[in-house]
Order: C-alpha cells, then structure tokens, then sequence
C-alpha cells in the first residue's frame, strides 16, 4: 500500500475519533436510515458516520454527490474527497463510506464523505418502475426509477442557468425533472421534448440542490440521454382540443392537460417577459396567449393559436403558444371608456380594490408622463402618473405612438386593459393582481394634451450650475486680476521709490555741492589768494607778509572746521529723532562739553523735512560754537517755535559778547556769521543779532514755512511707498533700514 493511499484511508478515521471526543460522544451512525434521518428529517451537524452500502445512481456530473442504499433505506452523499476523479465509484459498488455530517452557506445539512473503500463490484439492478403519484407519496426517495408521461413545458432556471426543467405528466399529476449540465445545453434542446411522451431515468430526490431546495419531490437525471422519446409531439399542433375547459376543473388538474387551441382577434399585443397577446374568442372570451416563437401577431389579427392550457384563477390562458392566420372576418374597434386610476384601483371607500371587469376592454385614462424608456429597450412602456398611481401603458406594437413624448407631459391614453396577473404554477405562492397596464392598438392612441413648462426642477439646476461656474469663473478672474493688479502694483511703487530715491539723492548732492562750492571752495580759493600775496610781499614788506600768511591760516582753519562738519553730518545720527530737543542736543553734544545746554525746541520734528532740519542743526550747531569759541559762554539757551506759517528760533550764551556792527568779518578770516546768513537767505528767511559787549549775544532766526512744503511732499511720498516711518526708511530694493542722512545715496 502507498504512503499516500495509507493517508487517504487513516486521515478520515483520525478526524472521526477527535470529532466523536470533542462531542462527548461514541456514537457513529451506521445505516443510510441513520444517516438520512441526520440531514433530513432532523438535521445534525458534527454526526460522523461510516456505512457499507451499495452505490445506486452516481451523479457526478451534477453536484459531485451519489446515493447509496442498505437493508436500512437509502440516501444521498456529497462526495468530498479530493481524489474522486481518480477513485470514481459506480452503480452497483459496494463501498465502504466514512464521513461527517455539515451544513452549506445557506444552513443545509448534507452528509459529506471524506473516504470511500470498494470492497465490490457488480452490475446495478435495474431502476424501479414508478409512477407520479408513488414518486410524490415518497416510495423512491433517493433510489433510481423510471418514470413515463408527456412534457407539459420546459424552461431555464434563472437562478442556476446550468439547470433546465421539464415538467412531466404522469398518471394526471405533475413532477419536476431536473436536467443538469456544464453550461448547460441550449433551451431548444429542451423545446423538442415540449408535447412528446418520454420515459425518464433518474434519482429521486425529495428536494432540489441549493436555493431550489424547497421545491419539493423531482427528479434528477444525469443528463439529457437520459431522456428517450417515446412518441413525438403531434405533426400539426393545431390538431388539439378546443380550449373550453370544464368549468369544475381546478387549477392542479388543469396544468396536466396537454396542448389546447383557441381562435379569435387579437385586441393586444405588448412586450413583457416575453411576447404576449390577448385574444377575444367569438364567445367573448378573453385568452391571454404567451408567444413561444418570438413573433407576435398584430392588432386586430384573425388567428388561431394552440398552447398549453394555464389559469390566473380568473381566466383560462396559453403558454409556449404557436400561432398561424385565419381567413380576416369583420372587426370593430371597440370605442374606450373614459376611467381614472382611482377608480380601476381603488373602491368607494378608498381600499385597494381592482375592478378586473375591464380586464380586455378598451379604457382612455389621463395622466402625467413620468417615465418615458430608452430606444434601446424591447419593453415599451411609458409611466403614467394619474390620481397619485403609476399606470404603465404599453406601446411595445405601436413605437410610433411614442414620437414627442417627453418627460412631465399630459397625455390621453386609450387601449386595451389588461390586468398584471401571473398564471398559477405548481409549488408557487398563490396568484394575485398586480395592477393593470393600458396597451395601446394605434399610434394615434396616445395624445399629448400639454407639454410641460419650460422651467423645470432640473433645468433650474442647470442654471444654477451654469450661474455658480460663472461666479466661480467670475471669481478666478477676479483673483487673476488682483494678483496682477498687485504685482504691477509693486513695480509701480518700486519704480516710484527708486525715482524719489534718485530725486533725493541727486537733491542731497547738490545740497552737498552747495555747502563745498560756497564754504571749501571759496575759503580755499581764498587761501589761495592770501598765500600769492604773502609771496609777492615776502622780500619788500614782511609785516605785510605775514598779515597775509595769518588770513590764509585762518582760512585754512575754517575749512578745516567746515569739512569737519560736513563728515560729522554724514555721520551723524540726529535726522533719526522723533523729537526736535534731541536731534538738537544730539548735533551739539559733541560741542558743549563744560557748557550748560539748555534746549526747548518746541517745533514737531515731523513737519520740518529731512533738508530744512538739517539746515537747522547746522545753523544752531555753528552759532553754539561760535558761543562757546569766541564768547566763551558757560550757558547757551536754544529755543524754537511755530507762530502761523513762520518757524522761529534763537540762541543766546552768557558769553562776552560783541558789536553788531563792528565784529570781525572775512576780511578778518571769520566767516561763520556769513555762512549762517547765507544759509538763512535760501530759506528767504530773516536773521537778526543782539549782543552787547560783556552781556552775551542772542542771534534770532526766522523762516517761511510754505518754503518746506515742496520739500516735505516728496520726503512724505518716500515714507509712504517705503512703508515705513520718518526715522527709518526703508530701502526700496531690499527693504533695509538706513540712516537719514543716506537718504540722498550716501
């Protein structure tokens, strides 16, 4: 023996003791009665069994499970082993069969077998001769039989498209057989059978696999050879009885009739399921005709049809009908009854009551169109809204009826009623009216009474989706054009700081170039001419000489101070103060050591522009230091004011003092008070002197405020598109501080 047959065989019985010790219990179910009992009758999972049976219908080919049958009875196993393709099992063998009972997805019990060991074989016996009758009784439950009848029908199972069914006839009653197959076998194959008397070979089994299995007793054949024609369905269909059925025959006896005819007009014709029409006999009965071939008749046809008798418990009908024309005879459109929806479905009171008398008569209902379906549907139907109920009504023979239709508008619909009821099936729940659909026999049965308003729910959300993407369009432009708006917006304000940056630097050279031409230059120049005149005096007139020599020294000295000034100015921290007194204290703290200083400048630093407080300081820093130089004082006083448009200030020390009229001039090498009146006169200011010999001197100054104003414009503008204060402007290019005496490019 293999290893591997030796683990096929050992393995189940392994499983089996630990399921049997897990459970509390020994017991192993011996007979197919056990066994049978366990998944059927009542249902156990976990119950292992092991059973020497015999194998009496294999039927691999459909679920992969057989039956067996001992002393005990017989029943069906799932047949689980992975080795069942090499290990195939055959009617007739007497096997040994272990296994454990399990349950489906859906909560089935099913006895599933893990080994199975042929201890013999022999040929199977013939299957049991049974009948309908004995078949639904539960003789033959899972045991091979032969049954004989006619095929009443057959169709496709729409759950399991690998199952068809043929419903048999036996003995005046009706079962199921279940024909399986891989993809199984086009439904024509099946449709040969429809009419002919067989004999079918098969199990029993006492319900169908998976969602089927409450479909009762059927039985399962392994395939479709197992299935032998008898005598074919007769050559002319049409040679059946007529389908007037007696009026005691109740719906179980009547879906074992075979084929019947009918003849009359055709009143309707619409698409379901399938095919249908609805017949008007000359008796004034009304024959709802399902169409096997796919090709209906049409509206006020003559025909005879031949069908398999069905009843909706109302009406006797015919299924898998073939039709042919018969010889046209007098036909008269019968005139529409006007009807509301509430009236054919509903009663007085407002229950649920549906008037089936107009079922084949010609009604007109009007309504709201709801639903209109697409040109690539086979069942035409639109929806028709009245009295707050859905009518469908049916143009599926008259497509032409639906030209113009659109959604929300009323329409008038005439044509036949025909009431939504299924027919009666064996083993189904209890037929019931559904509702009722106006099937239209013209295309002039259906009229548009008015169109709907043009202003509808759903184009007012295309305009207020078309208005918000205009507003977010709108938006996004918006955001655009703010974005470049403010970058242009930079550049232009770039452009304008670095042309007020250029206008003040090329002012402050100038302002420069002013002071230099009028001060250094002239005093060297000056110097220049003391030095000539000291040479041409030096051998004839030494006195002369050196009076020249000593003028050109003080000059020289005087340049020197003035250009002091001008580095200490371009260093010099005051422009920075917010506030006058410190800008003035600042300028003069260099200047005043052992000198009292007293400083009330009560002129707001803001109003005064950066050249005029220049001009200021250097004028006050000169008078202080001519105080303190020449006359020697130990206070100076700096005082400042605003009186209307004039800007006044003074200084005044305790100093020596001096003539007015007779103090030395540039003629004497002094040239301070001169450059001070200089600088007061650009200003078209006034200056004036009172001093005293021995009683100190107090120069006063006055200017013109209007004269600022241009200046003062440009220096704001600066700030402004600088964005930042008087103290600290920014530089336009890097946003750096400088300091205010810079301002002019320095």
């Amino acid at each position: 023996m293999s290893p591997r047959t030796l683990i096929l065989r050992v393995a189940p019985t392994v499983a089996l003791v630990a399921i049997n010790a897990f459970a509390g219990t020994n017991r192993v179910i011996t007979t197919a009665a056990e066994l049978r009992a366990v998944t059927y009758d009542n249902p156990q999972k976990d119950m292992p069994f092991d059973i020497v049976a015999e194998v009496t219908f294999p039927h691999r080919a459909y679920s992969g499970s057989f039956a067996i049958t001992d002393d005990s009875g017989a029943t069906d196993i799932s047949d689980e082993r992975p080795d069942r393709e090499d290990n195939r099992i055959r009617a007739g063998d007497i096997i040994r069969v272990k296994g454990i009972t399990d349950d489906t997805a859906l909560g089935v019990i099913y006895a599933g077998c893990r080994s199975v060991e042929i201890l013999s074989r022999k040929k199977a016996g013939a299957p049991a001769e049974a009948s309908a009758a004995d078949i639904l009784a539960g003789r033959y439950d899972h045991r091979t039989v032969r049954i004989k009848g006619f095929i009443r029908d057959s169709f496709r199972d729409e759950i399991d498209p690998n199952v068809t069914f043929l419903i048999l006839v036996s003995g005046g009653e009706t079962i199921y057989v279940a024909l399986p197959g891989e993809n199984g076998p086009e439904e024509s194959i099946f449709s040969r059978f429809v009419g002919a008397d067989v004999e079918v070979t098969g199990l029993c089994r006492t319900s169908a696999h998976g969602t089927r299995r409450q479909i009762g007793r059927l039985i399962k054949a392994e395939s479709i050879d197992y299935v032998k024609t008898l005598s074919p369905s007769a050559k002319d269909p049409f040679d059946v009885p007529d389908i007037h059925i007696p009026s005691g025959l109740r719906a179980p006896e009547l879906s074992v009739l075979g084929r019947r005819r009918a003849a009359g007009h055709v009143i309707a014709v619409w698409s379901g399921d399938g095919d249908s029409a609805l017949l008007k006999t000359a008796s004034n009965r009304y024959v709802r005709v399902e169409i096997a071939d796919g090709n209906p008749p049409r509206y006020g046809q003559h025909i005879e049809v031949a069908g398999f008798p069905e009843t909706d418990l109302y009406n006797i009908n015919l299924s898998r009908a073939i039709w042919r024309p018969l010889p046209e005879t007098h036909f008269a459109d019968e005139t529409p009854t006007n009807v509301t929806a509430a009236g054919v479905m509903f009663d007085k009171r407002g229950l649920l009551h549906i008037n089936t008398a107009l079922h084949g008569h010609a009604i007109c209902i009007r309504g709201i169109v709801r639903g209109v379906p697409s040109a690539t549907t086979g069942n035409l139907r639109l929806m028709v809204e009245s009295d707050g109920c859905m009518v469908p009504v049916d143009v599926s023979s008259v497509p032409d009826a639906m030209h113009g239709i659109i959604m929300g508008c009323e329409i008038e619909a005439s044509g036949t009623c025909v009431m939504d009821i299924e027919n009666w099936h064996p083993n189904s729940v209890f037929p019931h009216v559904k509702g009722f659909t106006v099937v239209a026999r013209t295309p002039s049965d259906v009229k548009v009474m008015s169109w709907p308003p043009w202003w509808t729910p759903e184009r007012l959300m295309v305009v207020v989706g078309a208005l918000l993407a205009a507003l977010a369009g709108i938006f996004i432009w918006n955001r655009s054009l703010n974005r470049l708006a403010e970058r242009r917006g930079r550049e232009l304000s770039e452009e304008s700081v670095a042309h007020i940056a250029a206008d003040l630097k090329v002012g402050e050279r100038t302002r420069l170039a002013i002071e230099l031409h009028d001060s250094l230059s002239q005093n060297l120049t000056g110097v220049s001419l003391e030095v000539a005149t000291a040479a041409k005096f030096a051998e004839r007139d030494p006195a002369i000489t050196l009076q020249h020599l000593d003028m050109a020294a003080r000059s020289l000295k005087s340049c020197r101070d003035e250009l002091r000034n001008c580095i200490w100015d371009l260093r010099n921290y005051a422009l920075d103060e917010s506030d006058m007194n410190e800008a003035v204290r600042r300028t003069l703290g260099p200047y005043v050591s052992g000198t009292e200083l007293v400083v009330r400048f009560n002129v707001p630093r803001k109003l005064l522009p950066d050249n005029t407080a220049h001009a200021l300081l250097r004028i006050i820093r000169e008078l202080v230091q001519n105080a303190i130089r020449h006359g020697r004082a130990k206070t100076v006083k700096v005082a400042g004011c605003l009186e209307g448009e004039r800007l006044l200030f003074s200084v005044s020390d305790d100093g020596c003092g001096f003539d007015p009229e007779n103090h030395p001039g540039m003629k004497q090498g002094h040239f301070g008070l001169q450059g001070i009146r200089e600088r007061v006169n650009q200003f078209g200011g006034e200056m004036s002197i009172e001093s005293e010999t021995g009683k100190g001197t107090k120069i006063s100054i006055s200017l013109t405020v209007h004269d600022m104003n241009r200046e003062k414009e440009v220096e704001a503008n600066y700030h402004e598109n600088t964005h930042t204060d008087s103290r600290r402007p920014c530089d336009g290019a890097h946003g750096a501080k400088i300091p205010a005496r810079h301002r002019a490019g320095h």
